[in-house]
């Protein structure tokens, strides 16, 4: 362990490589400077992101549709669009005002390139899924284009509204090469300047950006620059807030926020992610093959001491399947979970012959992260409570992957992320049992559902479906779910009139106060 006068140089070391950068400002200029965990391996929306890089995408490139934060979606490049062919076909029709920065028009040519590159190199892309559903890409005029798919799917839409999906200008990538993810071109606000790896990237304004997306309210951005500095170190991140080096920055821990929470020079916007925390279970082998079993584990976890312990309280509790971050979620299925109830839980294991003498002993699995090692600590002592012995192993995410296809685990604590319900199909469907459904479950009426879910482009049509769906897994309890994880983006009084959509600082209206 590091000495407390070694740990403290380090971290003036990490603030000053934060400040150094800054001085070079020119006069006048009004920058911006955010802090983020680490930069992403590359700016290629195809390629591997990291953590930092769907947020970092959102300020270069521009998607044909656009998902607002209660989930409707919205135009964006794509001024409309319309479904035929009972769900088979999907016609965008474009603005035909829209410039990558490089002066290329935003037309359909462009929108066709992204997504066959997207099929061909894309395989590790989160919503290749969806774009593979596309077998034609029709080219119906310059700014019209229509994707006839093998199967209907509106949860294409949603696909279609990530960054991952953000459009290409086909000259600059056939010119970078293999350079292009240090090379982008969009048609977002900002285009990329400079980037130094693993230490700085400035951002500016693009000079063909006309205020397009639907939130903004002007094409004249009032930041000349946008800095971008990485730590992975949070009390290095909030020193620089209070010291004014910084600008923006993303913090998980609530005892770190103490500083800025009261101070009239910060504001802090809570994001609720696009996802939760979970217990999953191996519903395919005994114990957890008896449903009385994993409803007995439901019964014995108390939520809200997980939350408080592992995660600083700086979540949202759930018992849906569906976050309230996710089109689907109903809060009036909130009251249908399984309550903490220890008296249950010990009554169903005693139906099923354990009792404190002869527990039913489990083997969890988490990551090796503290938060979610602390979350199975945690949990494995409510456990003991009513006679299960619960044995944990962490493992590295890889690890832990593959004994979860080996079926080699009987609990897991795991989180999702994803933007549309269609995440219950991908996970739990029986045809995704040895792919994505890790836990075996298999029930042909929630299979039913999900499908229908997918298929409707109507919203009601699909919100009913995902409702039904949810009431069935709420009571087979293939999955646990714990709580909704929050991130705090604290962001200097003197950055006015930005929001955070889905994780994204909005700085297109943003007001600069010197």
């Amino acid at each position: 362990m590091l000495s407390r006068t070694v740990r403290n140089a380090v971290l003036l070391l990490l603030v000053l490589a934060l400040a150094a950068p800054l001085v070079s400002a020119q006069e006048g200029q009004k920058v911006v400077t955010m802090v983020l965990t680490s930069d992403p391996p590359s700016f290629d929306p195809h390629g591997s992101l990291g953590p930092a890089g769907p947020i970092l995408l959102e300020y270069i490139y521009d998607t044909l549709l656009h998902q607002t934060e209660d989930d409707e979606i919205e135009p964006l490049l794509a001024e409309s669009w319309s479904v035929e062919d009972e769900g088979h076909t999907v016609t965008f029709h474009l603005r035909d005002d829209v410039r990558f920065s490089n002066g290329a028009p935003v037309n359909a040519d462009a929108v066709i390139y992204t997504f066959q590159r997207l099929q061909e190199v894309g395989r590790r892309s989160l919503i290749y899924g969806e774009i593979s559903n596309i077998t034609e890409f029709e080219r119906v005029d310059e700014y019209t284009v229509r994707f006839h798919l093998a199967e209907p799917s509106a949860a294409l839409l949603s696909a279609l509204t990530y960054s991952y999906a953000g459009i290409l200008e086909p000259g600059a990538v056939e010119a970078a090469g293999e350079d292009y993810g240090s090379q982008p071109v969009g048609s977002g606000p900002f285009m990329l300047a400079e980037w130094i790896p693993q230490n700085t990237m400035t951002l500016v304004p693009n000079p063909n950006y006309n205020g397009h997306r639907p939130f903004d309210e002007s094409p004249d951005l009032d930041v000349d620059e946008l800095r971008v500095r990485f730590t992975t170190d949070q009390t290095t991140r909030i020193n620089a807030l209070l010291s004014g080096e910084v600008d923006i920055a993303y913090i998980t821990s609530a005892p770190l926020l103490e500083p800025v929470r009261d101070n009239p020079d910060f504001r802090i916007l809570d994001v609720p992610t696009r996802g939760m925390i979970y217990v999953g279970f191996n519903t395919g082998s005994p114990p957890f093959d008896d449903v009385s079993l994993r409803q007995a584990v439901a019964h014995a976890t108390q939520k809200q001491d997980i939350l408080t312990i592992a995660a600083d309280s700086m979540g949202v509790l759930t018992n849906t399947p569906l976050p309230p971050t996710i089109f689907g979620y109903d809060p009036a299925l909130e009251a249908e979970g399984l309550a903490y109830d220890p008296d249950a839980a010990r009554a169903l294991l005693a139906d099923a012959g354990y009792t404190p003498e002869n527990p039913l002993a489990v083997r969890l699995l988490t990551l090796t992260s503290p938060t979610y090692q602390t979350i199975a600590t945690v949990l494995q002592a409510q456990l003991a409570e009513v006679g299960i012995a619960a044995n944990i192993e962490a493992l590295d995410y890889g690890g832990l992957l593959s004994a979860m296809n080996d079926g080699d685990y009987d609990m897991v604590v795991l989180r999702y992320g994803w933007n549309d319900p269609d995440v219950l199909r991908v996970y739990l469907s029986e045809a995704a049992i040895g792919g994505s459904n890790r836990y075996f479950y298999a029930n042909p009426e929630f299979d039913a559902l999900v499908a229908e879910g997918r298929r409707a482009f109507d919203p009601e049509a699909r919100l009913e479906a995902y409702r039904e769906a949810q009431r069935i897994l709420m009571t087979d309890v293939p999955w646990l779910p714990l709580y909704v994880p929050v991130t705090s983006v604290v962001v200097n009084n003197r950055v006015q009139n930005v929001e955070v959509v889905h994780s994204y600082v909005t700085l297109e209206n943003a007001e600069i106060r010197e």
